[in-house]
């Protein structure tokens, strides 16, 4: 009866079995690909846990997670540690100009130096030292938000320029190191 279904179709019984047997082949290279994973996961399991029973991998848990607490609580004081880093970088140093040049004729190999040393907030001071025959005399003075209460010379002015990054200011400042002193006769 069933063979009267399949010639009623029109379908040969041969061409039903190879197709079956196509589907049982494709079953097991499915099942032996399914058995190949799950060896390779219980090898990786058996390597977690051997010479583990259940309450010494807690512990190993329990350590663990302990670790990962120590180093959540680490990272907050490095956190902290860096702010306060951050406060004093803002009243440190961080920004230098130096200009060195001839203040008097009589003098050369420019002794004589503006040096501008100031805050990221461009808070700080200018030390100014002048070399002559007779002493060298040096000056501070106090900037604050890249302005003096008192006048600036030229070149306190450019090693305050460069002090803050402004362009030119650096190869300006290198020019008048490389001139030559004017020599009278």
């Amino acid at each position: 009866m069933s063979l009267e279904i399949f010639n009623a179709i029109g379908v040969s019984t041969d061409l039903i079995v190879v197709v079956l047997i196509i589907l049982v082949l494709i079953q097991f290279a499915g099942m032996f690909v399914l058995l190949h994973r799950y060896t390779i996961l219980n090898q990786r399991l058996s390597k977690f846990t051997t010479g583990k029973d259940a309450k010494n991998l807690e512990q190993v848990i329990v350590k663990r997670f302990s670790e990962i607490r120590q180093v959540v609580k680490n990272e907050k004081k490095q956190n902290k540690e860096i702010e306060m880093i951050n406060e004093k970088f803002l009243t440190t140093f961080c920004k230098i100009g130096l200009v060195k040049y001839d203040a008097f004729k009589e003098m050369s190999g420019k002794l004589s130096f503006s040096l501008a040393l100031l805050t990221e907030n461009h808070d700080g001071i200018i030390i100014t030292s002048m070399h002559s025959s007779e002493g060298c005399y040096t000056y501070c003075k106090e900037i604050t938000n890249e302005e003096s209460y008192y006048i600036l010379s030229n070149e306190e002015r450019l090693a305050l320029n460069v002090a803050m990054g402004k362009e030119g200011a650096k190869e300006a400042a290198k020019e008048r190191e490389n001139q030559k002193p004017e020599i009278s006769q």
